[in-house]
């Protein structure tokens, strides 16, 4: 995604969808940014380094062929009209428009712990990864041009115990529950879950450690090409790393985007 960013220009534009708070820092970017959120709210505390519209996916109020790329950074299994907001992406994108998606897998492990835990929480669409690009392929009139497996951090877990000082009215009986956990259980669950998932993979062969994909339209075609996963991926922030280049010691890594130290480096 950052690579496609740079690429562009002063008089380029880039839509970032049901992002008040940013898929992406526009810092060093020449082009400009417009972010894109139904909830007014979400805009509040959001940084002002980016032009911010209220609307929805399903009825972009953007001019028709405008846009040179298009970001649905964790956006597309939320949306309840996922067709109109399709066919919103294509018809904004210039004849030369890219789009990234990323979504989670949405018969993985990571996303049904989600789901169970929080009841859904505000995902609407479930995903495969060929009948995704299928559909996109269809509606946007783009096609795959390179593709990522993403891993989990599990790092929704790690503000549960957080619920039980302030509980919201409305917040699901299961949540309160387990938010009343001590914290020292919950974050044991948090690094068995990474660190589990991820030697049961090496050993099996398995997925129990994939969130979902990361996908890069374009207008060319060819063959897709699959870049290499991001194994390592920040258990605070959620930020992917590759397997080397990261500050380590003792097996331990330091984040590059938060800073914070991670205990478990996988090579």
């Amino acid at each position: 995604m950052n690579d496609w960013l740079c690429e562009l220009g002063q008089n380029e534009r880039v839509l970032d969808l049901a992002s008040a708070s940013g898929s992406f820092s526009p810092a060093g970017l020449e082009c400009s940014v417009i972010a894109i959120d139904e909830d007014e709210a979400a805009f509040q505390g959001a940084p002002r380094d980016r032009v911010q519209v209220v609307g929805r996916c399903e009825r972009l109020p953007i001019a028709s062929a405008t846009v040179d790329l298009v970001i649905c950074n964790h956006a597309l299994e939320h949306v309840l009209e996922l067709n109109a907001a399709l066919d919103e992406i294509g018809r904004v994108l210039k004849p030369a428009g890219r789009l990234y998606v990323a979504v989670p897998n949405g018969y993985g492990l990571c996303d049904g712990i989600y789901r169970w835990l929080f009841e859904g929480g505000g995902h609407v669409n479930r995903f495969r990864r060929d009948d995704l690009v299928r559909l996109i392929e269809a509606r946007v009139g783009v096609r795959l041009a390179q593709w990522q497996r993403l891993y989990s951090s599990f790092g929704y877990l790690r503000g549960v115990p957080d619920l039980a000082a302030d509980p919201k009215p409305d917040l699901q009986v299961r949540l309160k529950r387990i938010a009343r956990l001590p914290r020292s259980v919950v974050n044991a669950a948090h690094t068995g879950l990474y660190v589990g998932t991820r030697v049961i993979d090496r050993w099996f062969g398995t997925s129990a450690a994939i969130y979902g994909w990361a996908l890069w339209f374009d207008r060319a075609g060819g063959s897709p090409i699959e870049n290499p996963p991001f194994v390592n991926v920040c258990i605070h922030c959620g930020s992917g790393h590759p397997r080397t280049g990261e500050r380590r010691s003792y097996g331990s890594w330091g984040c590059a985007s938060c800073g914070r130290r991670n205990r478990f480096w996988f090579d």
